[in-house]
């Protein structure tokens, strides 16, 4: 499902008006629709917090579409250790196998765990 799509479900399950979604973002109407049917890019990062709240959803499986969505992932370094910025600059690289890559999803979510 795409990010515009995520958002049109969500918020038609609980029957939430385009002007709803775009008052609790501060955009407007014609934004948020054009959103929906993919015709602009998903919201930035600093909007997903009260989109979450809005439509009932989880930070993370918002973030997780968005991303998707502009085919980008974004992080802020400033709040990133250097070894959190090296590990991401390797996997960016790529050339990881799917063993590889199943032990570093492990540790971290385990670590997942240990925060929740």
């Amino acid at each position: 499902m795409s990010f515009g799509e995520l958002i049109r479900t969500s918020r038609r399950r609980l029957n939430k008006s385009l002007l709803d979604v775009a008052d609790a973002l501060g955009v407007t109407v014609v934004y948020v629709s054009e959103v929906e049917r993919g015709k602009r890019p998903p919201f930035t990062n600093e909007r997903l917090p009260a989109l979450a709240q809005v439509l009932e959803l989880s930070l993370d499986e918002l973030k997780t579409a968005a991303w998707i969505g502009r085919k980008a992932i974004e992080w802020d370094p400033a709040t990133t250790s250097n070894k959190q910025v090296e590990a991401l600059v390797a996997l960016s690289r790529g050339g990881l196998s799917d063993s590889q890559l199943e032990k570093i999803l492990e540790i971290a979510r385990q670590k997942q765990m240990e925060i929740f």
